[in-house]
């Protein structure tokens, strides 16, 4: 019995992540430079001179672990949308928030409908 064979049903059928091209092999590929790309999440603009900032005067703290419950982010949200934090769930991004409700409140017996454009992870 193989290693994959050993793994469960929901496993087996996993399709691989496919990640989108990065620019560089469009411009290989199609031959045009003026490419802006939209997919995979990327900023066409560039990276934030305040996100910069941000991320230098945290890099004494890089070597430790971050708070994982949030509490000064949730404060903050807490305060702008005026809801209590323990309201606010945070996420690595919305597959892991869209994840966490399907594992929540589905079943194996449920049916989800999604877009066939959604994210690629989906399926």
């Amino acid at each position: 019995m193989s290693f994959l064979q050993r793994a469960n049903q929901g496993v087996q059928s996993l399709s691989p992540y496919q990640a989108g091209k990065p620019i560089e092999e469009l411009e290989r590929e199609l031959g045009i430079t003026n490419i802006i790309k939209l997919a995979s999440n990327e900023n066409p603009f560039g990276f934030p001179e305040s996100a910069k900032k941000a991320i230098c005067a945290q890099l004494d703290e890089l070597t430790r672990y971050p708070d994982s419950n949030g509490f000064e982010l949730k404060q903050a949200i807490s305060q702008k949308f005026k809801v209590n934090p323990e309201q606010i769930t945070l996420g690595n991004g919305s597959n892991d928030l869209l994840e966490l409700v399907a594992h929540t409140f589905a079943s194996e017996q449920d049916e989800i409908i999604y877009s066939q454009y959604a994210f690629i992870v989906y399926p």
